[in-house]
């Protein structure tokens, strides 16, 4: 994965598939403390992992998702997209590079990696050399 962000940026890329595994929560708030994923509610993790799948086995190449989720209580609100760069085909399986571009209050974050379906139709985080 060709990271362009910071080491805490960098545990959203990792854990975005990964929550569908317990125990999440604990998990999701270690690696992401400080970043704008970490700020949303337990509820919105779910439909912010369901974005991301259908974005992952239904957007197209060059195609944008709009991520958008509002002001709760204290939490500002963040807006941004999921764009999918583009695919590749590793030991059979689909890859797709993804790159999420996030703002909350005049943050930016931005990050990019791979991810690679598995046999049962999940996503992986996947790193390759070249």
């Amino acid at each position: 994965m060709r990271l362009i962000c910071s080491r805490h940026e960098r545990g959203a890329a990792m854990l975005v598939l990964a929550i569908a595994a317990s125990p999440v929560h604990a998990y999701f708030d270690y690696f992401l403390n400080g970043t704008i994923i970490g700020t949303l509610q337990k509820d919105e993790v779910p439909q912010y992992v369901r974005l991301y799948k259908d974005a992952l086995a239904n957007t197209p190449d060059g195609g944008t998702v709009p991520v958008q989720f509002p002001t709760i209580d204290r939490r500002p609100a963040i807006n941004g997209t999921l764009t999918l760069e583009r695919s590749r085909t590793e030991q059979g399986s689909k890859c797709r590079r993804v790159r999420s571009d996030l703002t909350q209050s005049g943050r930016k974050e931005r990050w990019a990696g791979w991810f690679c379906q598995t046999p049962d139709g999940d996503w992986k985080r996947h790193e390759f050399k070249n």
